[in-house]
């Protein structure tokens, strides 16, 4: 089974490519700045959210901007990415109707839509990296392997959610209070230290913070993080992928009754 489903995969690649090109330009459509967006939107962001940390925490993060921008453009890429995915099948309904096509690849485009934008963002990233002073290191092209493991994650979890959210629609009010929930238990915009250290173990069984702390230590504090962190990390995205091929797999069959 293993094997036909590589097959099956290989054989429409040309096609996902067509969806992923068609999803991207969706996106930006009639936009006059286009991707540009990408780069400019977390930007302006930053400058917002150093004022208001700086001036009402009165707490001095080294490197503040890039400690919150890179934070930030990892969390953004796991909840929009989700959130694409779980509407996947409805929104492409039509589609999926007229053509015998694998439904899981428009969860593949979904994802893969956000992990493009997030490629770009990096640019403005290193811009205002060098531009406060961050060491330059070699261990900052390690970024990309906690964001592979975002990708993963976020795939994994899309595909959970589009399982029930195709058959239930309320899933997308549900998981949006979760996704502002989520947001305030993850430090993007707070340190780590202000949370009492004997509850800090809670924080490693949030997945999204455990790619963030990875991440800054790679492009931030010029170090390898923990082996255990690694392996923790790798973890939640395999069992999520594991869990949300499954989830759809045993799912799929029904959707075309509710799209």
């Amino acid at each position: 089974m293993f094997t036909k489903g590589i097959n099956e995969f290989m054989y429409y690649v040309p096609f996902l490519k067509e969806i992923i090109k068609r999803d991207f330009k969706k996106k930006y459509y009639k936009s006059v700045l286009g991707v540009a967006w990408s780069m400019l939107s977390p930007l302006l962001m930053m400058v917002v959210i150093t004022i208001i940390f700086s001036t009402l925490f009165k707490r001095e993060i080294p490197y503040y901007p890039s400690y919150w921008l890179g934070g930030n453009l990892l969390f953004a890429f796991a909840m929009d990415g989700t959130n694409s995915a779980m509407n996947s099948m409805v929104n492409n309904a039509s589609m999926i109707k007229k053509m015998k096509i694998p439904n899981y690849f428009f969860c593949i485009s979904g994802v893969t839509q956000h992990f493009i934008t997030v490629i770009f963002s990096l640019v403005p990233y290193f811009v205002v990296s060098m531009l406060i002073g961050v060491p330059l290191s070699w261990k900052m092209l390690l970024i990309f392997f906690p964001i592979i493991l975002v990708y993963i994650f976020t795939l994994g979890l899309g595909m959970f959610l589009c399982a029930y959210g195709t058959f239930l629609r309320d899933l997308n009010y549900l998981y949006h209070i979760v996704r502002r929930v989520w947001l305030y238990v993850t430090p993007i915009f707070y340190p780590i230290d202000i949370i009492p250290e004997q509850f800090r173990f809670l924080f490693e069984l949030n997945p999204i913070y455990v790619y963030i702390s990875i991440f800054r230590d790679f492009a931030l504090n010029d170090t390898m993080p923990s082996e255990r962190m690694i392996i923790v990390a790798t973890f939640y995205s395999i069992l999520t992928l594991i869990l949300g091929i499954t989830t759809f797999r045993e799912k799929e069959d029904r959707f075309f009754l509710y799209i």
